[in-house]
């Protein structure tokens, strides 16, 4: 769980899942359905957070997945009526923070080819287009690939003299 003054960001279940479905319905054209998400929830590489506002309402959610050394970001949606409060981006930094720890060498993403708020804060984040999905939502509904790298850091040996002391 991450808490701050404001919002408390924890992992999501079962009794979350009707304030994440409105938010969802809210948010996409193309929303999740219920089962999606509890499908995600019993996954073992699937990751999904929740976060609250001061009345331990919903306000936020974000799924993503885990696997080997990449991560996928698959859902992130903020109510509409708490946009533009760094929600969004206080999710989005979860994501990052645990591909960093799990020595994740990539995050990747689809966003709407038209949603350019949800673009901007990828952006803002270091990630860079890579890709774009034609038709991927739907007809005419094209789905922009973003990908985020991390630097490899080599693990170094020592060298012949410090191995022989």
């Amino acid at each position: 769980m991450i808490e701050t003054s404001e919002l408390r960001l924890e992992p999501m279940c079962e009794d979350d899942l009707g304030a994440v479905i409105e938010i969802e319905r809210q948010s996409f054209s193309e929303p999740w359905s219920v089962g999606l998400f509890r499908h995600e929830l019993r996954l073992p590489f699937s990751r999904c957070l929740v976060a609250r506002g001061d009345n331990r309402a919903v306000v936020g959610y974000v799924c993503w997945w885990l696997v080997g050394d990449e991560v996928h970001l698959l859902n992130l949606a903020v109510h509409p009526q708490y946009r533009r409060r760094g929600i969004g981006r206080a999710l989005l930094e979860v994501v990052l923070e645990s591909a960093r720890q799990a020595g994740a060498r990539l995050v990747t993403l689809e966003v709407h080819h038209d949603n350019e708020a949800a673009q901007g804060l990828y952006s803002a984040h270091g990630f860079v287009q890579t890709g774009l999905r034609r038709n991927y939502y739907a007809p005419g509904r094209h789905a922009v690939v973003m990908t985020r790298y991390f630097p490899r850091v080599e693990k170094r040996e020592a060298s012949p003299a410090r191995r022989a002391t």
